[in-house]
């Protein structure tokens, strides 16, 4: 049976119907066309909007109306995508009002707002003094809504980018919250060079607030406010979804929602304990977790996940022991192929990446649990750059490597200031060489090597002083002050640290 897949365009909404046309339709007509096998409908947050719309015979729903007609229609699969601006009280009420309805669907995924992320700032900001550049004695004043919100930091972020990139020519002011109007218009009264003012829209349509309070004909306006000072001002009297450009950000974002994003989350070393806030919380929101493994059998990362969920349980008590709620995740276990035959094992990834990709492109977010960091010999990387070239978006989130937690084991830092620190691999040709070189030296999976590994730690007078750790953080955990200490116990978990001879 065919899958009925829907999007939900969600927004404020608008009286004003013209407006509506120019910003809201022309996205959900533009996102309609770009995923034919989607059906998109509408829904409005504005309560307001939706009782003056209905007063005049037409009908736009809420959120949860629309998913309940959805569901009556027999889809399974809904997306809903905000074309809200910031993260504000708007967005919030959607995501909790969408939570109530996430069970009664096969699958049901929220979008991000227009700002969210670091890189939206900055690629809207570009937009924004790109299309309005202004003339030698023009500024340009943005109109945002504003909010008491604690999201009304967007706007800080908006204005100090701005300032930043065009120095004293672009401004942010709020209809409510700050920056005002007022203290902008102080500025430039300091300033003494500006004659003329242009005010454009910072909002997704041009409805109540541009019309009424930037552009009009009552004292309290921004346009006569601005003209009361001595400027001359000019309104742009469009919306930012009226902007093709800022449309084509809207798309990327819908994009974003219909494709899940791959998660390389570190685990750390040992039985859980090393999983940080950050990792467990991205556990917890992913759909699917991508499980290493090896000899049809070995799962040590997920072993590792269970142990801290319930760490987890017992610090904060047995209601939090199902914070990753790892029950209710889908398990994909990746076949891992040990091997130095890059053919072979880019094969092996390439597959990999194919099949992790499907569950990407239904929508979900997938986590691939990996021991110790993502960034330090990590099988992550091989799938990542795959995915990657597909078009995916890959996120990395960092935590404890093992030999940090071996150094913390022994009760030793691993250098000092101004002393370099080589992470090497037991497994490499020019090993001699790289433990000759000045500073500490951590030498990695060395377990099948360790023998070949102590003689030449020998040859090269390094025996002395070195220490290591077997299995860090686990129950089979032993820790050798001394290599003489060494039960001789194979291991790939091995880990030597090597002080640092001018130390």
């Amino acid at each position: 049976m065919a899958v009925k897949k829907g999007i939900l365009a969600v927004s404020f909404g608008t009286t004003y119907d013209e407006a509506g046309k120019e910003a809201i339709h022309a996205l959900e007509q533009e996102w309609a066309q770009a995923f034919p096998d989607y059906v998109v409908r509408r829904a409005y947050t504005s309560g307001k909007v939706r009782a003056k719309l209905a007063a005049r015979g037409i009908r736009v729903p809420g959120v949860g109306e629309a998913l309940e007609s959805f569901r009556e229609d027999g889809f399974s699969h809904v997306w809903v995508q905000p074309t809200h601006v910031i993260p504000g009280e708007e967005y919030e009420r959607l995501r909790g009002e969408a939570a109530c309805w996430k069970e009664r669907f096969a699958f049901l995924k929220v979008g991000e707002p227009l700002l969210l992320e670091e890189e939206d700032y900055d690629r809207v900001v570009g937009l924004m003094q790109k299309r309005f550049f202004p003339a030698v004695d023009e500024v340009c004043i943005f109109m945002g809504h504003g909010t008491y919100h604690e999201a009304g930091r967007a706007y800080e972020k908006i204005e100090k980018r701005l300032e930043a990139e065009g120095g004293s020519r672009f401004y942010m002011a709020t209809v409510e919250g700050s920056p005002s109007l007022e203290e902008i218009l102080d500025r430039l009264d300091e300033d003494g060079y500006v004659r003329r003012i242009r005010l454009v829209p910072f909002m997704l349509v041009a409805g109540e607030h541009v019309l009424h309070d930037m552009a009009g004909a009552d004292g309290h306006s921004w346009k006569n406010r601005c003209e009361d000072r001595g400027y001359e001002a000019d309104c742009v009297l469009h919306g930012m979804g009226a902007w093709p450009e800022i449309r084509e950000v809207y798309m990327g974002k819908c994009r974003k929602c219909l494709s899940g994003i791959f998660y390389g989350i570190s685990v750390g070393p040992g039985a859980g304990g090393n999983l940080t806030l950050d990792g467990a919380d991205c556990i917890r929101r992913c759909d699917v977790l991508a499980v290493p493994r090896t000899g049809g059998e070995h799962t040590i990362a997920l072993s590792a996940v269970r142990k801290a969920g319930q760490r987890i349980g017992e610090i904060f008590g047995s209601g939090a022991g199902d914070f990753l709620q790892l029950d209710e995740k889908e398990l994909f276990y990746l076949d891992i192929l040990m091997t130095r035959d890059e053919e072979k094992r880019s094969q092996v990834y390439t597959e990999l990446a194919g099949q992790t990709a499907q569950y990407l492109q239904a929508g979900k977010n997938v986590g691939m649990v990996v021991l110790g960091d993502v960034s330090i010999y990590a099988t992550v990387s091989y799938l990542a750059a795959p995915l990657r070239a597909m078009g995916y978006e890959v996120r990395m989130i960092p935590g404890v490597s093992s030999f940090c937690a071996c150094a913390a084991a022994l009760g030793r830092s691993l250098t000092s200031m101004s002393r370099p620190l080589h992470i090497l691999p037991a497994g490499d040709e020019g090993l001699e060489e790289s433990l000759q070189l000045p500073g500490s030296k951590v030498v990695m999976k060395s377990g099948k090597k360790l023998p070949e590994t102590k003689q030449l730690l020998r040859k090269l007078e390094l025996y002395e002083g070195a220490s290591m750790v077997k299995d860090c953080g686990m129950e089979t955990q032993e820790i050798c002050w001394g290599l003489d200490e060494d039960t001789e116990r194979s291991s790939y978990f091995t880990t030597i640290l090597i002080p640092d001879r001018e130390s």
